[in-house]
């Protein structure tokens, strides 16, 4: 069964991405621009996790 990345598990590895430079956190000190970043953080993770799913429903139809 085919099966990707799920939406924590991108949202996790996108914040630990974004985690892993100190001092992007110390510039960006304005509350919407950080909440814009996660918006786009889980927005992003919700994209792939529903194309996983689409890729999963047309492998299972074709087989």
């Amino acid at each position: 069964m085919f099966r990707g990345l799920d939406k924590y598990k991108i949202e996790r590895i996108l914040m630990e991405k974004m985690e892993s430079d100190p001092d992007l956190k110390y510039y960006l000190n304005d509350e919407s621009i950080i909440k814009a970043i996660n918006l786009l953080i889980e927005g992003i993770a919700e994209v792939i996790d529903e194309n996983n799913k689409e890729l999963e429903r047309d492998y299972i139809e074709r087989n």
